[in-house]
């Protein structure tokens, strides 16, 4: 009975690392970081609970459909730092109804975009902790990161369930690499702070 207990033990351990899209662990890096948020009037950083995060390997990226991932995001982000300055600013109904307009259309074309990517078949997903910590094993490369907040949403359909980022990172074989992210909750209180295409 003590053998099969200790073979047990050691077959966890051995398969504790294996991922859906890697080798063993000794092949494998680790990509680890911290999810976190900050209001517009403090200073401090808060936790980022249940903010989601999805990795696709770059070899894998480039044989889908989903291949712009940044400029999807980039256009996005863009346009709608571009949006909120505009009608801060604007008085004109009509102006401000068909920027309005252009960003739902847009808004929508990113929400289908971002649905489909995170079905992706390469696609690794991993969701923060009460701390805002999260942790994948994955294999050596260069990965695209989308990255959903669990705590920072916006008044779109893109970021009804939580505002969008993404990142590039090369996960290192047998090495930690970390990669932290943060939102920023925007408020219309005269100048934004400058715009930040990566969304987080």
């Amino acid at each position: 009975m003590k053998n099969i207990l200790i073979a047990m033990f050691v077959l966890g351990v051995t398969l504790s690392c294996i991922v859906d899209n890697g080798g063993p662990s000794a092949e494998n890096g680790k990509l680890s970081g911290v999810a976190s948020y900050r209001d517009a009037y403090k200073s401090a950083d808060y936790a980022d609970a249940g903010c989601e995060i999805y990795a696709i390997n770059e070899n894998d990226f480039k044989s889908t459909g989903y291949g712009d991932l940044k400029n999807v995001i980039e256009r996005f982000q863009g346009y709608k730092y571009d949006y909120l300055l505009s009608i801060y600013n604007s008085i004109d109904p009509v102006r401000n109804n068909k920027m309005r307009d252009n960003f739902d259309t847009l808004s929508n074309f990113t929400f289908k975009y971002i649905s489909g990517f995170k079905k992706l078949p390469a696609i690794v997903r991993a969701e923060t902790n009460g701390t805002g910590n999260y942790t994948l094993c994955l294999r050596p490369g260069k990965y695209y990161l989308l990255v959903i907040s669990g705590s920072v949403t916006s008044n779109n359909i893109a970021e009804s369930k939580g505002n969008i980022g993404y990142k590039i990172v090369d996960v290192k074989s047998a090495q930690e690499t970390i990669q932290n992210v943060k939102f920023q909750k925007y408020e219309m209180t005269g100048i934004m702070v400058a715009r930040n295409l990566s969304g987080c």
